[in-house]
Parts: structure tokens; C-alpha cells; sequence
């Protein structure tokens, strides 16, 4: 009679236990029980469970290691502590000098034109040959615009020359006619009216005399200036020629210096190049850094093998809470409250699996 008692007290205890869990962990057991696919979902919750208890355990352990490890350094000797926190400081320095360099060296590999590695050993002659280039083709470009110029000037004046001549053709044709006008009028006023014509006779023989002789001036002077214009448009094509071949010659050898080294103009090959040495020299300064941290590291081991710890990432990922004591009071107080919370969180898993289990 008396264990009848005990097991009817203890189911009823039992199933408002169901219901208190059922507040603490927020499982909807009335509507697990009224589902009518409550097996497929409770096993569903229950894989869940599993999985969730797995990986809170797997950082409960590992957090349990790592609070080891921190009592262990509370722990040790003085002096042994001492040179810990000095290595430790060391790598929390090293570690945000490793940043820095490493944000450098990412910045620098952006900038970095790839093929530029390819061609390196000769960049810095190529520059300076490249240089020579440049300065000897901007030097015929003005050449050829000067010669340009020149030209234009000649076929201009020369334009104005043969003007020139067509118009003392023409004056000259007019003097001849205006000479016959004026010796038939002054003949008929000699003829016909017994005029004393000789000092206006004298007066058109001089004028017309006068202008003759400035019309074949002109003339000689137009003929002469015509052939010299020729004489120096010829040299001036055959300078502009050779000034365009020595274009095309030297535009030919930058073509090919730039197909080689993929740009458009030495500048931006030294820019490049630039970039190149800066990239060079942070990814030197990033490895250097790495070496130092690596040599801390192994500082580090050797200490902490001393009191028998045998891995360094705890340490070196809270080197800054290690290198001092009150530093590694404080760590040890997180990880502590982090250790409670994870013990919480695993109970509360344990007491869904047995709330569904008893579902």
C-alpha cells in the first residue's frame, strides 16, 4: 500500500515536473502531445538536441582546457611568470605590428601590376631607355610642326607670287596699250592740229618708261622668289620626310616597349615599377614580422613546457590579457563566468532531452 502511495505521489510529482521543465526550456508539450506527428517531430528535437549538446560540449571541454591553462600561469613561479608576461607583451606588440603590415602589404599587392614581376630585371634600364624615346620623339614631333609650318609658309607665299606675275602680265599689257593710245592721240594732235605736244609727249614717255621698268623689276623679283620658294619647298619636304621616317622609326620602338611592358608611356612604367618596390618591400617587412612572431612563439613554448603546457594559440590569441597580472585576473574571471554560462546551457539541453524523452 505504502509503494502504491509512493508511485502515484511520484507520477503526479513527475508531471508537473514535465510542465515546470516545459517553462524553463519552452517546449510546447501539449502541442507535441496533441500532434498527430509528434514521433517525427519529437525525434526531429531530439536530433537537434543531440547536435546542440555535442557542440556545447565540445566548447565546454575546450573552454575547460583553456581555464587550465590560465590557472596554470596564475599558478607558476614568480620569476617563471615574469618572463611570460615579457614574451607575451612582446607578441601582443608584434601582433598589431603584424596587422599593420599586413593591411600594407594587402594595399601594396592591390596597387601591383602582376606583369610587372615578369620583367623586373630590366625594368630600370627600360625606363631610362624609354626616357630617351619619349624626349627624342617629342623633340621630332616639334621638328615636324616647325617643318609643318614651314611648309604651309612657302605654298602661301608662293600662292602670292603667282598672283603677283599674272597681275604685271596684265599691267604690262596695259602700259603697251596705254604707249599706242598715247602715240596715236599725240600723232593726230600733231597731224591734225599743228600742236606743240613734246613736253607732254616727254612728260607720258617718262612715265610710261618709269613703269616699264618697275613692272620688269617686279617681275624679276616675282620669277626669283618664285624659284627660291620652290628650291625650299623641296628641302623643306625632303626634311619633313626624313623627320617622318625618324617619327615612324622611333614610334615603332615605343610600340614595342610598351607591348613588352604593357603600357602607355614610361611614367606610368615607373609608377608601376614603384608600386613593384613598395610591394616588395612590405611583403619583405610583412615576412620579417612573421619571423619575429615565430621566434616569440617559440619563446613562448619553451616557457610554458615548463609548466606542462603544451600548446601556445590561447595564449598568444589573449597575449594582451597575459602580459600582465591584472590582465590575467581579468581573463580568468571571463572565462570563468563564460565556463558557468556554458554549464547552464548544457543543463538546460540535459533537461530538454529528458523533457521530449518523457514526452
Amino acid at each position: 500500500m505504502l509503494r502504491q502511495l509512493k508511485n502515484v505521489f511520484s507520477r503526479f510529482k513527475d508531471k508537473f515536473r514535465l510542465y515546470d521543465e516545459e517553462i524553463r526550456v519552452g517546449i510546447d508539450v501539449e502541442g507535441l502531445m496533441n500532434d498527430p506527428n509528434r514521433h517525427v517531430k519529437i525525434q526531429e528535437a531530439l536530433r537537434e538536441n543531440k547536435e546542440r549538446v555535442e557542440a556545447t560540449s565540445e566548447r565546454y571541454h575546450e573552454h575547460m582546457e583553456q581555464l587550465n591553462i590560465v590557472e596554470r600561469l596564475k599558478m607558476a613561479e614568480k620569476s617563471l611568470q615574469e618572463d611570460i608576461q615579457g614574451v607575451c607583451k612582446q607578441v601582443a606588440e608584434c601582433k598589431v605590428s603584424m596587422k599593420d603590415a599586413e593591411e600594407k602589404n594587402a594595399q601594396a599587392k592591390s596597387r601591383e601590376n602582376p606583369h610587372i614581376r615578369l620583367v623586373a630585371k630590366d625594368i630600370t634600364q627600360a625606363i631610362r631607355v624609354l626616357k630617351d624615346y619619349e624626349r627624342n620623339q617629342d623633340s621630332v614631333k616639334k621638328d615636324m610642326n616647325i617643318l609643318e609650318g614651314e611648309k604651309q609658309s612657302l605654298l602661301y607665299q608662293f600662292t602670292h607670287l603667282k598672283r603677283t606675275l599674272v597681275f604685271i602680265k596684265y599691267f604690262m599689257a596695259v602700259l603697251v596699250l596705254s604707249t599706242l593710245i598715247a602715240g596715236i592721240v599725240f600723232s593726230t594732235m600733231v597731224i591734225v592740229y599743228q600742236k606743240n605736244v613734246f613736253f607732254p609727249l616727254l612728260t607720258c614717255v617718262l612715265i610710261l618708261a618709269f613703269l616699264l621698268i618697275v613692272g620688269f623689276l617686279v617681275r624679276r623679283y616675282a620669277l626669283h622668289e618664285i624659284k627660291k620658294n620652290q628650291l625650299l619647298q623641296e628641302r623643306a619636304v625632303k626634311l619633313l620626310n626624313k623627320t617622318k621616317l625618324k617619327y615612324i622609326r622611333n614610334q615603332e620602338l615605343l610600340d614595342f616597349e610598351y607591348a613588352k611592358y604593357q603600357v602607355n608611356s614610361s611614367e606610368v612604367l615607373e609608377l608601376r615599377y614603384e608600386y613593384y618596390l613598395d610591394a616588395k618591400e612590405q611583403q619583405k617587412n610583412y615576412d620579417s614580422m612573421h619571423r619575429s612572431m615565430k621566434n616569440l612563439v617559440d619563446d613562448l613554448a619553451y616557457y610554458l613546457k615548463k609548466i606542462h603546457i603544451d600548446t601556445t594559440d590561447f595564449v598568444v590569441e589573449y597575449a594582451e590579457y597575459f602580459a600582465t597580472e591584472k590582465g590575467i585576473e581579468r581573463l580568468f574571471t571571463k572565462q570563468s563566468e563564460e565556463r558557468y554560462q556554458l554549464q547552464q546551457q548544457l543543463q538546460r539541453l540535459q533537461k530538454e532531452k529528458t523533457l521530449l524523452e518523457n514526452v
